[in-house]
């Protein structure tokens, strides 16, 4: 067998892919439960780490998000307000809501409340703000920040979580919130992975962290995203690569409630790895991976070796 000749060596990195299906109905664990936001899948060497292997990257190819949070949720749905010496706390039911059928659930249940005047909540819809008075003549209403949660959903600074908002009585001029009401709720949808994290960035800590991709929300309300690969890898720190866990967050960095419905999600993960190839001119060598070659020339070897053994085994008749 030939020996193969270093200086007839050329290096280049093989690329090899690997789709990934995922389902969060199948995760192993679900760390937060019915919400299917934060889940854990535990493959069996995706990656593996050897001396050739030089880095993994990783890049979503699809990916299919049902619309089944609610814009108004267990984290933005209280309004704390105090009217003279009483103070209260309106939570408004999880659900869909647009800044009417809001303002309709909000006067439902304040104007419920015992020992407060009625009150009344009015979207303007040149100017996309509420505004917010008390019925009662005299009488004022304060907005307490930092046990108000609905901020964004009102019209309010979400950074302003101390102090207060008052709103005076003043017949036929009502005081406005400071900022249009928003009720977009999810518009993206952050993809989070310790072992899948490479170099990325977020404003959210000014620094890198575990974020994978984004996904822009383009379904409404019980609508579907349907979300395709854009063409971007991300570099993966991890050399080896078994169990696998997904966070998905909202633009806020909150995590997402599904309420019990499953999404789907297809991952590429692509091996980069060192590999030999022969420079030889010869037009049976050109671009031979040398690994390969090698494997050829043991298989001829073992049969010219087998070839001469039957003929050694071979008895001839001396005429």
């Amino acid at each position: 067998m030939t020996a193969i000749d270093p200086t007839l060596m050329d290096e280049h990195i093989i690329v090899r892919s690997r789709l990934i299906s995922i389902n969060s109905r199948f995760a192993t664990r679900k760390v937060n439960g019915g919400k299917h936001s934060s889940l854990m899948f535990d493959f069996n060497s995706i990656a593996i780490k050897d001396a050739e292997t030089l880095y993994h990257s990783i890049a979503i190819q699809s990916a299919e998000i049902p619309a089944s949070y609610y814009n108004v949720n267990a984290l933005n749905n209280k309004i704390n307000i105090t009217q003279g010496a009483t103070t209260t706390t309106i939570t408004i039911p999880n659900g869909n809501y647009n800044a009417n059928t809001f303002a309709t659930s909000f006067m439902t249940l304040f104007n419920a409340v015992g020992g407060m005047d009625d009150a009344t909540l009015t979207f303007n819809v040149t100017t996309g703000r509420y505004s917010l008075m008390s019925d009662q003549a005299g009488q004022n209403l304060v907005v307490n920040l930092a046990s108000t949660t609905a901020r964004v959903l009102l019209g309010i600074d979400p950074d302003e979580n101390t102090g207060t908002l008052t709103f005076n009585y003043v017949a036929d001029d009502p005081t406005f919130m400071p900022l249009p009401a928003n009720f977009l709720g999810v518009t993206k949808i952050k993809v989070l992975s310790d072992a899948l994290s490479g170099g990325n960035y977020d404003s959210k800590s000014l620094g890198t962290t575990t974020l994978v991709d984004t996904i822009s929300v383009s379904g409404a309300g019980f609508g579907l995203t349907d979300f395709t690969s854009l063409g971007r890898e991300s570099f993966v720190k991890a050399k080896r690569i078994d169990e696998i866990d997904i966070q998905l967050l909202d633009q806020d960095n909150k995590p997402i409630n599904f309420n019990g419905i499953n999404w789907t999600m297809t991952l590429l993960i692509n091996t980069h790895t060192r590999a030999l190839f022969s420079n030889e001119t010869t037009d049976a060598t050109i671009g031979t991976i040398l690994n390969d070659r090698y494997v050829a020339q043991l298989k001829a070897a073992e049969k010219t070796e087998s070839t001469e053994k039957e003929l050694d085994d071979v008895e001839f008749d001396i005429i």
